[in-house]
Order: structure tokens, then sequence, then C-alpha cells
């Protein structure tokens, strides 16, 4: 049996650590707000309560985290995974123009200073 790549698994539950919070808060929070607001909400003869408030506090505050936060973050993600892989692949090519030049390095050294 194979040993679990634990630093890939810790790598990929970092990415989606920030995003999945918020989302299960959220699904979590709205039964709970419309259970509240059946008995404590707007037009209630109990009138609000303190708990019903802060719920749904809670509840716009995730909103705006899910709306805004949560696709700046991903896009922010995407755009340096991105730019990443576009260094990489031009560095690696400069390195391999570089090596069709002249394998042996100390001969490139020594061309370059005597130009």
């Amino acid at each position: 049996m194979r040993i679990p790549a634990t630093e890939w698994l810790r790598a990929g539950w970092r990415l989606i650590r920030l995003p999945l919070i918020p989302i299960v808060l959220y699904l979590a929070l709205r039964p709970v707000l419309a259970a509240l607001s059946e008995r404590h909400g707007f037009g209630s003869p109990d009138s609000m309560s303190l708990g019903y408030l802060a719920v749904a506090a809670t509840l716009m505050a995730l909103r705006i985290v899910l709306l805004v936060i949560v696709p700046a973050y991903l896009t922010y993600r995407v755009v340096a995974y991105a730019v990443t892989r576009l260094l990489r692949r031009s560095d690696s090519q400069n390195q391999s123009e570089a090596s069709d030049q002249s394998p042996d390095p100390i001969r490139a050294n020594n061309s370059n200073q005597q130009q």
C-alpha cells in the first residue's frame, strides 16, 4: 500500500480552504436564520431577538465574502499560477538556448570575457 503524498494533499487543502470555510458556514447558518426568522424575525409578535440579529449580520458578512473576496482570491490564484508557468517556461527556453550555443559553461564565460 502506498503512503499518501501528504505534502501534495496539504498544498491542495491550502488552496481550497479559504473558499470552502465561508461556503460551509453560510450553508450551515442559512437554516438557522430561517428557523429564527419564523419566531423572532421581522413582523413577529415577540420582536427581533439578539440571536436573530447576530445570525443575520453574520450571514450578510458571509454573503459579501462569498461575492467579493472569494472570487478575488480565486482570480489571484489563477493569475499567479499562469504567470509562474509562463516565467518557468520562458526560463527553461532561455536555458536550453544557452546550452545549445555552448555546452561548456567555462568556454561560454571565456568567450564572453574576450569580447
